[in-house]
Parts: structure tokens; C-alpha cells; sequence
């Protein structure tokens, strides 16, 4: 590969701009043509690896290979800091070994990425300090495989982390595409008021989102990132086809010959024959199918449907029914994406009036608002605003009411006297 890399041809010493005469200007440009080519190639390549991600086994390279971790420059620099500083990382972590580590893995009981330390200040989870650590180990093809599957979730879910936070985009799809099918319920944060949630959902949020709780994830770039948004469209209606053919599996896919049809991780749908009976256990239940153009290979119950022979499947049946078309997904998530990129009700990029001052280690926090404020409802706040403006208006009005009258007393009372004496003196003359 370095064979074809462009040779760096500097700048042109005496131009600011290209200039087309010159031949320092000329060579920097085609320098910069062929790079910008080169990258470009790369990209779509990375991106045709993205799309033909099914035969994902062995793409990675032996067992015994280093997992490369160019995302690692990307881990938070704060939270690096404070890892390296703490002492359970200094202390224990730095001179274990992979099993030391693990075991320490399994007692944590939350994916936090920090905890409230003994002066209420953030800190570096024991998690997250483990994860990092693995990060540095350079774990190997076969190391960071065993660690996909193990048998104790909390190791599965640190394998989930080192891959989002250190592999290279490009290999996201090869190492979580199965785990996405997990339909196996935890509760990731125990601290925080979040609900249970399928460990497939946790992998898809990996890959959805930019944020992990308040932890920075590193940017996929937009064409990946549109390429797996189409394929995570799909997974949620996976997961739920997964657990209806979980109740069937003994007596629909116990024996060979039964006529299925298959849907690939793109939606599109093949039809095909068992040729075998369907794995053991719960998790990730495979069964083996022969396509029409006589590939054999294991197939995802949540991929899976036996159709009917006769009639049409009832649409609410997912072991039957494909469910809804790709493109109506595609179209409800596109729909989704824009109502909440609008701003929407009456408290957007409103202060809420609350401070957070760090003071002797402690950290406190201060609000403008009297608790006895806070407390009232947002309604019933606006209805005394308005009768508190209407008295004051209505007061306004009344002292120029009083104001007025008596400048109207002071002028046109003086003026009437004035007036009628007058008068009457010219009558008496």
C-alpha cells in the first residue's frame, strides 16, 4: 500500500495562488489532484466493505492479529485525565493482566461512564476505567471476539464500548451487526430514571447516537452513517420477529425442508429452504437455510419467516408477515428526524436559571428563582402576572383620573368665577 501513495510535493516558495505559468504551482496542484483522488478512493472503498458486510467473519485478518485503535485519539481528554489520575487506575489496573481485568469487570453493576465521587464531584466509573485500560492493552482478533461473547453481559457490554471507541469506523457493522439482534433486557443505568432496554437497543443507540450519557463518541462520517441508518431502520421489527419466532422455534424449525424466506441486512427478501433444525439456547437462535442460488448459511430467527401456503399471512404475525416495506421505514424515520430538528413548545433554549459553582471541591448549585417560584405552576404563574399588570394599570388610570380634575379645577374653576364677577360688574355699571 505504500507503494501507491502520492509523493508530497511542497508548495510553491514564490506564489500565494496558483499561477499557471509556473511549474512549482503546477506540481503542487496535481500533487493535490491525485491526493484528493486517492482519498476518495479509500473512502468509497471503506463504504463498499460497509455495504457487502454479510460474509463478516475473517474480515478482519487472523486471530493473533492486533485490533488497530486509531478512534483512541478521539477518547474525552477530560475524562482521560481523570482516569489516569485516579487511584484505582493507578493502583490496580495498571498491573493486571486480561483476566484480572475481567473479573474486576463483572463487579461493576452499571455502563456509567462516572459516578459522583466522595466530594459529589464527578469521577471516572470503574467501567469506564476498565474499558480505557482495555483500549491501551491491544487486544488481539481472537481477544476482542471472546469478549463479544461472553457469557456475562457486562463483559459483552465493554466490548460494545472498545469497538465504538476505539475500532475504526469502518469495522462497526463486522463486530455489532449480531449484537444487534440481542433481545435480552438489563437496565444499563441503575442510577439514572432510564427504563430497561433489549441489548440490541443498546448497541443501535452506540451507533445512532453522538453522546454516550454525557461522554462524547467519536463522528462517523455522513455517507456511513446514512448507510447504517438504513440498515438500523430494519432492526427494531428484527428484535420483535426474534422474540414471536422464539415461542415457535421447537415446532416450526425443529426439522429440515421447510420453505422460508430470508431478509438481508439491506431489506431485501429471498426465498429459501431449511436444511437443518434451529440452534440451541435463546440467544442469537440461528437456523440454516439453502438460498435459491444454493448458498447455504445460518440465518437469524428475526430474519425469518415461514410464509403460508395458502392465503396471505396476517400482517400482525411476524413469523408469517414481513411486516412493513423498507421504504415506509425509511420514510417515518426521515419523517422523525425533521420534527425533531423544529423547535417545539414554549420553554426552547429557555434559562432555567440555575448555576453550577465549583468551590473547595464541592460543587454547588445556585438558582435566580425562590423555591417558592419554582414550585408554581407555569399556568397559574402567567394568570397572576396578568391581574397583577391589570391592578396596575387600573391604578395608572385612576391617578390621572384625580390628576386631571384637578387641573381642571385649578384653570376652569378660577376661570368661571373670574368670568361671572366680571359680569356683573358690567351690569351694575
Amino acid at each position: 500500500a505504500a507503494a501507491h501513495e502520492v509523493e508530497e510535493v511542497p508548495r510553491c516558495h514564490l506564489h500565494r495562488k496558483l499561477n499557471k505559468a509556473c511549474k512549482f504551482c503546477k506540481a503542487h496542484a496535481a500533487y493535490q489532484d491525485a491526493r484528493n483522488k486517492e482519498l476518495e478512493d479509500r473512502r468509497s472503498a471503506a463504504l463498499e466493505r460497509l455495504r457487502c458486510g454479510g460474509s463478516r467473519v475473517g474480515i478482519g485478518g487472523s486471530s493473533e492479529d492486533k485490533v488497530p485503535m486509531p478512534n483512541l485519539q478521539y477518547f474525552p481528554q477530560v475524562l482521560r485525565d481523570k482516569i489516569l489520575a485516579s487511584g484505582f487506575y493507578k493502583e490496580a489496573l495498571n498491573s493486571q493482566d486480561l483476566q484480572e481485568m475481567l473479573e474486576a469487570l463483572q463487579n461493576c453493576e452499571s455502563c456509567e461512564p462516572e459516578v459522583r465521587g466522595i466530594n459529589l464531584d464527578p469521577a471516572p466509573s470503574q467501567f469506564i476505567s476498565i474499558v480505557y485500560r482495555l483500549l491501551n492493552f491491544k487486544l488481539t482478533e481472537g481477544q476482542l471476539r471472546q469478549l463479544l461473547t461472553a457469557k456475562s453481559r457486562i463483559v459483552r457490554c465493554a466490548a460494545f464500548m472498545i469497538i465504538r471507541l476505539g475500532v475504526h469506523q469502518d469495522r462497526y457493522w463486522e463486530f455489532l451487526a449480531d449484537a444487534l439482534m440481542d433481545v435480552e433486557e438489563f437496565v444499563p443505568f441503575p442510577n439514572k430514571p432510564t427504563e430497561k432496554m433489549s441489548e440490541g437497543l443498546f448497541v443501535e443507540q452506540l451507533l445512532t447516537k453522538d453522546r454516550f450519557c454525557d461522554m462524547s463518541l467519536p463522528r462517523i462520517a455522513v455517507a456511513q452513517r446514512k448507510v447504517l441508518n438504513q440498515r438500523l431502520v430494519l432492526y427494531d421489527t428484527f428484535r420483535k420477529r426474534y422474540l414471536a419466532n422464539l415461542e415457535v422455534v421447537e415446532e416450526r424449525y425443529s426439522d429440515a425442508g421447510i420453505d422460508v424466506e430470508v431478509c438481508s441486512e439491506d431489506g431485501e427478501w429471498t426465498p429459501g429452504t431449511t436444511v437443518g433444525g434451529a440452534s440451541l439456547g435463546r440467544r442469537r437462535v440461528t437456523v440454516p437455510v439453502r438460498l435459491e442460488n444454493d448458498a447455504e448459511r445460518h440465518v437469524n430467527i428475526g430474519m425469518l419467516i415461514a410464509p403460508p401456503r395458502r392465503g396471505s399471512a396476517d400482517s400482525q404475525d411476524l413469523t408469517r408477515s414481513r411486516g412493513e416495506k423498507h421504504q415506509d421505514l425509511l420514510d417515518k424515520q426521515k419523517a422523525a428526524q425533521r420534527d425533531r430538528a423544529l423547535a417545539t413548545g414554549k420553554d426552547y433554549c429557555k434559562f432555567t436559571g440555575r448555576r453550577t459553582i465549583r468551590a473547595g471541591g464541592m460543587t454547588f448549585f445556585a438558582s435566580d428563582l425562590r423555591p417558592e417560584k419554582r414550585k408554581r405552576d407555569p399556568e397559574d404563574a402567567s394568570d397572576e402576572e396578568k391581574a397583577r399588570e391589570a391592578k396596575k394599570t387600573s391604578e395608572r388610570k385612576r391617578e390621572d383620573e384625580v390628576k386631571m380634575a384637578a387641573i381642571m379645577e385649578k384653570y376652569l374653576g378660577g376661570s368661571r368665577s373670574g368670568g361671572g364677577a366680571s359680569t356683573q360688574d358690567r351690569s351694575s355699571a
